[in-house]
């Protein structure tokens, strides 16, 4: 400890700025860790390799491999060993769940694939690069989001089977929101993938100043396999989570190919009541795009819309098939107000707005379209192409974060402990820490005698220490 104390006063003596002293030290203490580091891990497996010995195991030969951590590459050296009639046997690597022929630690994949999920590959290997000890390119950590996109998607979809949440203990709340909706991605090649979204909350509540719109028990699922895949998800979660026996759903979407009302019902299952909204963004948009040859016909549509006025819909259809002038395009813009005509009747039901139902809430849906933005952009933006796999497994790491279970779904996934290697291995580390630790003795206590007169050598000596 007193060489790196030494070292580093000697860095910040010779260093002409603060900030030279700094770049020094961001070079040096990462080293001192990754060595310390080492040495301790070898000094575990010296021990650990004594039980094996005792069970009448050899060693064959000492390996190494440098592994990338967090904070800097740690040479990892152990021992491998080998029993007459077994296989060899590497105990270090199974004691701490070292996968063969890793390269980068479980928490470098994780913070890369986080980095990742905002920025293109290129610029988290720029960021990575610039703010700790690592040198990755953008192949390694694509190679990185594609493993822990991998991992998550089979934690999402195997978990909830393994959550044993009595029926009592479960979640029961009024009100619970659940919406679908699709995203088209560019693709690589001739088929572009499409990313299917479903997502579910408890209501909206308002936080800060600005009085900012928060979602409350937010999950979302996805999936670019098809959206009964994404429902698959959202029920699996929702059933393992939540007794909606007793609660009222809302649901809403835009009425799309996989996304009809039949869908979320599938996946709701006995509830209190289920309210089906057809999502006014959408509805709008469909109205623009049949009246867009009368554009002040649009406003009244949108109108007799909003207030869910059967009569005043017809109405408009037919003012506006009165105010067509061009008989050359009569034909074209007839079709047009038929099909929107046949649109409104066939989602009637379901364009009644939330607040003329009677429901004990007033807010909460739209939220589906308006939360595509973290994944549009990261994945839609600058020419970005994907093939679906790819897609799906980005797409996988964005919702973790967004639920809060990235962290636990990796823990899940990594090798862990086998039962009868974990009490050998705290046992070496414990026979490590007795040969480090020392009980103190305390500070000595001393004097110098003295029994001939102060003048004396001796006497001179006592003096000086007084």
């Amino acid at each position: 400890m007193n060489q790196i104390i030494a070292e580093i006063a000697s860095i910040l003596k010779d260093s002409e700025t603060l900030l030279d002293s700094e770049i020094r030290l961001d070079q040096y203490l990462p080293k001192v860790m990754c060595e310390l580091v080492s040495k301790a891990i070898e000094m575990i497996d010296l021990e650990l390799i004594h039980t094996y010995k005792e069970k009448g195991y050899d060693i064959q030969k000492t390996m190494k491999r440098t592994v990338q951590f967090s904070y800097g590459a740690v040479e990892i050296r152990r021992r491998r060993m080998r029993k007459d009639g077994e296989k060899s046997i590497v105990p270090l690597d199974e004691a701490i769940g070292l996968e063969e022929y890793i390269r980068y630690s479980p928490l470098v994949e994780m913070k890369a694939a986080k980095v990742a999920s905002d920025g293109v590959y290129r610029k988290a290997a720029d960021a990575i690069n610039l703010l700790t000890p690592l040198q990755v390119s953008h192949t390694t950590v694509h190679k990185m989001v594609q493993k822990t996109g991998e991992k998550v998607q089979k934690w999402t979809d195997e978990a909830p089977s393994h959550i044993e949440t009595p029926q009592k203990e479960k979640r029961k709340v009024p009100v619970l929101f659940i919406e679908g909706d699709g995203l088209l991605l560019k693709g690589r090649g001739e088929k572009n993938p499409e990313l299917h979204r479903v997502q579910f909350h408890e209501g909206v509540t308002y936080v800060g100043k600005q009085k900012r719109p928060v979602l409350i028990g937010s999950q979302v699922f996805e999936s670019t396999v098809s959206s009964k895949e994404a429902f698959k998800r959202a029920g699996q979660w929702l059933e393992a989570m939540y007794d909606i026996r007793e609660t009222i759903i809302v649901s809403n979407s835009d009425g799309g190919s996989g996304y009809e009302k039949d869908k979320f019902e599938q996946i709701i299952g006995k509830c209190k009541k289920h309210e089906h909204f057809r999502d006014p963004y959408h509805v709008n948009e469909k109205i623009n795009q049949r009246l867009s040859f009368d554009k002040p016909m649009i406003i009244e549509m949108r109108k007799a819309v909003s207030a869910y006025d059967k009569e005043r819909v017809l109405s408009v259809l037919a003012t506006t098939e009165s105010r067509i002038e061009d008989e050359e395009t009569r034909t074209e813009k007839e079709e047009h107000l038929r099909l929107l005509g046949a649109y409104l009747e066939r989602n009637w039901e379901s364009i009644c707005p939330l607040k003329m139902r009677d429901l004990p809430v007033q807010n909460g849906i739209g939220i589906c379209e308006s939360n595509h933005r973290p994944y549009s952009y990261r994945m839609k933006r600058q020419g970005r192409g994907f093939s679906a796999k790819g897609a799906g497994n980005l797409a996988s790491i964005i919702s973790a974060r967004k639920n809060g279970t990235l962290l636990e779904a990796l823990r899940a996934e990594l090798p862990a402990f086998e039962q009868t290697i974990v009490p050998e291995f705290k046992g070496a580390v414990r026979a490590v820490l007795k040969k480090i630790h020392r009980p103190s003795i305390g500070v000595k206590m001393g004097e110098i005698a003295n029994y001939s007169s102060t003048s004396s050598p001796m006497g001179q000596l006592k003096k000086m220490f007084g």
